[in-house]
């Protein structure tokens, strides 16, 4: 494993795990996890296999539902799936980009997150209104009454 003594080293990030939990709808949120940091291990010399076999021993469990996301986005603006070595260098390159720290989640249900988070920008747009560029706001209102 590429494990080092100097969590400081510039190849280190911290990855916030989150497991044994259970993704919800509306808004997208990981339920009830067990969480683990991981600040000490160098993940760039990682390939996504080596990290998939790394996050089975660290959760002990076995999942290709795995998922990441950035700690400022939400899960239904910001999240990933990472399925081959290019997906893991973007998870990387985010992590290095981002002030080296990323949320890795873990699925263990077959959750339709992604069909989840269709239906609740559909719905955002559904309740969205544009405003008419041409409407005024008056500071009076008369109603009519019979």
């Amino acid at each position: 494993m590429a494990s080092s003594q100097c969590p400081t080293d510039r190849n280190f990030f911290v990855v916030d795990f989150h497991y044994n939990g259970t993704f919800a709808p509306n808004p997208l949120v990981y339920f009830d996890p067990d969480r683990q940091s991981v600040g000490d291990v160098d993940f760039s010399a990682f390939e996504y296999e080596e990290f998939m076999e790394f996050l089975q021993k660290l959760t002990r469990t076995r999942s290709k539902d795995i998922y990441f996301c950035l700690p400022q986005e939400s899960l239904s603006h910001g999240i990933h799936t990472p399925v081959n070595d290019g997906d893991y260098k973007e998870f990387l390159d985010l992590a290095y980009a981002n002030e080296r720290r990323m949320n890795v989640y873990v699925g263990h249900y077959n959750e339709p997150i992604f069909e989840w988070i269709e239906e609740e920008e559909n719905e955002d747009q559904d309740y969205s209104c544009e405003e008419d560029e041409d409407s005024v706001l008056s500071d009076t209102y008369s109603v009519d009454h019979e």
